[in-house]
């Protein structure tokens, strides 16, 4: 990151500025904590005999009428938005009625006409959230209603300077985040795109900038521009610390760990879950406890700690916490699976990788399955057990082949079932395929090279 000059710091100060770079210098110092030591630095040595500093002393009647304007603009500010609270109240309602938002033929145009502001758009976004894990298309409908809102609110309806940029901002954040979440990248793009040009118009609230980049982040990850997602989260690390909210702050870094995870960098990654679980208030949001728990554990027995992972598994009462999570649950078999394996309890964790590999082949999820696969091969190999090993080669080739696999993917298992064939398969070249397929969603551009696997 560069930081801002000392030239730039007293233009800042004196006001000689024009808009463009004085929002640029904003937006800087919104996220640099650095700068902003140096601007206060700076502010006492150019600022401390501005005539302020020494000006005649005012009345008591015009300091008390300066208090009473005060206070009459607070109340009546208090007014307007109790009664934005109420309108917010019935917006929710009458989404209550009409599931479908304001497509749906049952939705009451006519009662929501006087809605149609802030507590529309802030209902339709409050609707879209709640649907986010349980119907996809629904979160993205409730969002594209909302940025729609959004768009038509006049400037003027709001008259506090930055305040519609600020809900047009957030809107379309949440508009990007629903198309993510729906697959549709190239339009979830288009939607940040104007979140954060909303963003420079708007007052430069550094929660509400931590939301915008935190949302981008998950687009970047999920579009497998990894260092991209890591260093929007040491921004968004940075943003919710200065505004003391440990709690996202350390939400921050247990995503900023699953990327890092991604990258191949395990170690880094447990530093990370680590410091991220001791920030987070696990009452706040117990399932991101319960996920940044998980996830340690997976970094953990990337790492070949499993003394350890195996310690915090038992403490975790992650089995209580994913009780209703059928998912969740046979991941963390999966986990227990590897943990016996590195700890030399091959029947145990040939149980777990036999129940995972045949509940992932159930639902459908054969990549999962033939990774579980491999980790199973492993241990039937150090049992003396080849025969059992080239017939699970042998079909998850198959599988891969006819459901039409990634190509990789599907040339690394053929690798593998040729060297079964012809009994020169080891542990350390499953193992090498199983990082590689491991990688391989992460890092499409990735190519498989037998030379690279063989010995």
């Amino acid at each position: 990151m560069t930081h801002l000059g000392k030239g730039e710091f007293e233009s800042f100060l004196t006001d000689r500025l024009d808009a463009a770079d004085r929002k640029r210098v904003l937006r800087h110092l919104s996220g640099c904590s650095s700068c902003r030591r140096r601007l206060r630095e700076a502010a006492e040595v150019l600022l401390g005999d501005e005539p302020w500093m020494v000006a005649e002393p005012v009345s008591e009647d015009q300091y008390d009428a300066a208090l009473a304007r005060s206070a009459v603009f607070a109340r009546s500010l208090q007014k307007r938005w109790r009664k934005e609270g109420e309108k917010l109240e019935e917006a929710l309602a009458c989404l209550d009625q009409a599931p479908g938002g304001l497509g749906d033929e049952s939705f009451p145009w006519r009662r929501a006409q006087a809605l149609h502001g802030w507590p529309l758009c802030e209902a339709l976004l409050r609707k879209s959230y709640e649907a986010r894990f349980t119907d996809p298309k629904r979160m993205l409908s409730l969002a594209e209603s909302a940025a729609g809102v959004a768009k038509h609110i006049k400037a003027e309806k709001y008259p506090w300077p930055g305040f519609v940029a600020d809900l047009r901002a957030r809107t379309f954040a949440e508009l990007g985040n629903a198309y993510r979440v729906n697959d549709r990248f190239s339009e979830a793009d288009t939607a940040f795109e104007r979140a954060i040009g909303f963003l420079d118009e708007g007052t430069g609230d550094p929660l509400l900038q931590a939301r915008v980049l935190d949302l981008f982040a998950s687009l970047r990850s999920a579009q497998r521009r990894l260092d991209d997602a890591i260093e929007m989260l040491e921004l968004v690390y940075g943003l919710y610390l200065e505004a003391e909210d440990r709690h996202l702050a350390g939400r921050a870094l247990i995503s900023k760990g699953m990327n890092t995870r991604c990258q191949g960098q395990p170690r880094e990654a447990v530093s990370l879950f680590a410091r991220g679980l001791e920030l987070i208030e696990r009452e706040r949001d117990p399932q991101l406890g319960s996920i940044g728990q998980q996830a340690l554990l997976d970094a953990l027995t990337d790492c070949g700690e499993y003394r350890q992972a195996s310690g915090l598994l038992l403490q975790s009462g992650l089995r209580e916490a994913f009780a209703a999570e059928p998912l969740n649950l046979l991941k963390l078999r999966w986990v227990e699976g590897k943990i016996h394996a590195g700890l030399g309890r091959p029947e145990k964790a040939e149980r777990a990788f036999v129940e995972v590999r045949r509940e992932y082949l159930r639902m459908g999820q054969v990549y999962d399955a033939a990774l579980v696969g491999l980790e199973l091969s492993s241990v039937w190999l150090r049992q003396g057990r080849p025969a059992q090993v080239r017939e699970l080669a042998e079909e998850m080739y198959q599988t891969f082949v006819e459901l039409g696999v990634q190509p990789e993917a599907a040339r690394a298992l053929y690798f593998v079932r040729e060297a079964c064939l012809y009994q020169a398969v080891t542990v350390a070249m499953i193992e090498r395929v199983r990082q590689f397929l491991e990688r391989l969603p992460w890092h499409p551009g990735l190519r498989f090279e037998p030379a690279l696997f063989a010995s």
